[in-house]
């Protein structure tokens, strides 16, 4: 607390005297996410209001992933807290392919996870921004940081609001979906990129799961490159969907039986809405449920069995993801 506040009250007293010479220069003011946290939770200190409301806005250098992820942590820490969460639409994702307003409101209408929340109609002046403050408010709220993952009825809850304008699919072939992330001309992530060896051990591993059980499957791959990089995975080239539309791409991964998924926000969030089958990088926490490889590629193929030997997708309706009544 005190460290908070010390570099808070340093922090704030900067950006104070540059808006001083701002406004003598007819420019416009600015603080900090930071600056607007100690704002508030320092009136709060003084006997004031309490910081009782947040929103989540995103870098908007970050794609659709990330400021999904961003927003559903904002969403569990309101729950965690007790706290109001002020919901502000996607303005600008990076990585668009049509114009940013129509790219930021699919991206906001493919998630969906403002349904039911407060927008956000605030001036923005002490709404605290919970993306670019969450350490600290962890820190003041006593969230545990190391309790990693989403829980079930939290994930559930984020698949409702999904479908919510799409209707779950019927697989009448068992569908097995990999995303494998790579580099591109707007990548700055450059450790998230797929290990191809590491992942072609893993695909090798679960068509032997698969085979062993004579399970009928369909195998495809959506990601991004040329057809060469990814021949030693031994996917046919009709299997392999490379720079495909991102909405379709993801939907059709959210739809699949069983979904190997690799480093990346992209990869982690269409796990969290898929309710097959997940078999996660173990780097990554995993949610819920998820079955992981390590950094061989190997993983427990007696769990993938028991989980396939439940799920029967070639001849059933995939079940709502949530139960009726509900909503």
């Amino acid at each position: 607390m005190q460290r908070f506040l010390v570099a808070g009250a340093l922090g704030y007293t900067r950006s104070w005297a540059k808006n001083v010479v701002k406004t003598v220069l007819g420019r416009k003011s600015h603080f900090t996410a930071n600056d607007v946290l100690f704002r508030v939770y320092f009136r709060q200190l003084c006997g004031g209001s309490k910081l009782q409301r947040f929103t989540c806005v995103a870098s908007t250098r970050e794609g659709a992933g990330s400021q999904a992820l961003m927003v559903m942590e904002a969403i569990r820490f309101a729950s965690t807290t007790g706290l109001t969460y002020l919901h502000t639409p996607f303005a600008e994702v990076h990585h668009a392919d049509r114009p940013m307003q129509a790219w930021a409101a699919a991206w906001e209408a493919h998630f969906n996870l403002g349904a039911g929340e407060i927008p956000n109609d605030r001036d923005g002046t002490d709404v605290v921004n919970y993306a670019f403050t969450f350490p600290t408010l962890h820190a003041l709220f006593g969230v545990d940081e190391s309790e990693s993952g989403f829980d079930e009825p939290t994930i559930r809850e984020f698949r409702r609001r999904y479908y919510l304008n799409k209707s779950p699919r019927k697989n009448e072939t068992l569908s097995v979906c990999v995303h494998a992330r790579r580099r591109n001309h707007n990548d700055f992530h450059s450790e998230d990129s797929t290990d191809l060896s590491r992942l072609a051990h893993v695909l090798a591993r679960l068509r032997s799961v698969l085979d062993a059980h004579g399970v009928v499957y369909t195998l495809r791959l959506f990601s991004q490159g040329q057809i060469e990089e990814f021949r030693d995975l031994g996917i046919a080239e009709s299997g392999l969907f490379l720079d495909a539309d991102p909405f379709w791409s993801m939907r059709e991964m959210i739809e699949a039986d069983v979904l190997v998924t690799t480093r990346g926000t992209f990869s982690y969030v269409t796990g969290l809405y898929c309710d097959g089958i997940i078999l996660g990088d173990a780097h990554v926490p995993p949610a819920s449920g998820w079955l992981t490889y390590d950094v061989n590629g190997d993983f427990e193929a007696e769990a993938l069995a028991s989980r396939l030997s439940h799920r029967s997708a070639r001849t059933q309706t995939r079940s709502l993801p949530w139960e009726p009544g509900d909503q």
